[in-house]
């Protein structure tokens, strides 16, 4: 039963022994892999199956050996596994790029070079990368988010203050705290303060096209923000 159980998290597809990849046949399909002892194989993946079943407790875990439970398919399970994790690795890197550009990223200090609208666009839509690497507890919060963005406009005059005045404003009609504002409004502000500074410049598109812009990026993860001025993305 012990005999070469290293056979059991073989790939469950044959490779190419140069690339590493799935070898494919002429009509298209993935070959499947053949043991060479047939009745041994089997016996072999029951029971490290049954052993999977024991060890695997993560919910995701879970859910990859039930999807395999009628085939007791071993290779195909740890394929699975591994892809999942390999993945969950790459995407916490990606998340902890993206928080840390979010956190630190300056207009005034970047290489940016085109209308500040897409910049500001180009900011959302690294929010939204990294939200949607989220579970929800660990989304960031409108107020975060907030804060991030008003940091990021440090040093930009026609754009630092907008916070400031709004808040201000405020207080001057008579409106109690707390203050609050989400993240859409205070970017729908940031827009409407960067229209006069772009226009001025004479650059690029009209600024009501970049407001509706930010309407799709928070709203629908699969649009993708067209402007590529900006040198500094994440």
């Amino acid at each position: 039963m012990s005999h070469n159980l290293y056979t059991m998290i073989l790939p469950p597809f044959e490779t190419d022994t140069d690339t590493g990849e799935f070898v494919i046949d002429r009509h298209g399909e993935l070959i499947p892999y053949e043991p060479d002892d047939q009745g041994l194989d089997k016996l072999q993946r029951t029971w490290f199956f049954k052993v999977l079943v024991d060890v695997c407790q993560t919910p995701v875990a879970k859910k990859i050996v039930n999807q395999n439970r009628n085939t007791m398919d071993t290779r195909q399970v740890w394929h699975e596994l591994c892809e999942h994790y390999q993945n969950s690795i790459s995407s916490k890197m990606r998340s902890q790029e993206l928080l840390q550009w979010a956190h630190t990223a300056q207009l005034s200090n970047s290489n940016h070079r085109g209308l500040h609208q897409s910049w500001i666009t180009n900011y959302i839509e690294t929010i939204r990368q990294y939200q949607a690497l989220q579970t929800d507890e660990n989304k960031l919060s409108d107020q975060t988010c907030v804060d991030f963005l008003n940091n990021s406009m440090r040093g930009t005059t026609h754009l630092e203050g907008v916070l400031d005045t709004y808040y201000t404003a405020r207080k001057a009609a008579g409106i109690p705290d707390p203050f609050n504002i989400t993240f859409e409004e205070y970017v729908e502000r940031l827009i409407q303060a960067a229209q006069p500074y772009d226009a001025a410049i004479g650059q690029g598109r009209g600024p009501s096209s970049r407001s509706a812009n930010f309407h799709s990026i928070l709203g629908d993860e699969s649009d993708e923000e067209e402007d590529s001025d900006n040198e500094e993305d994440p």
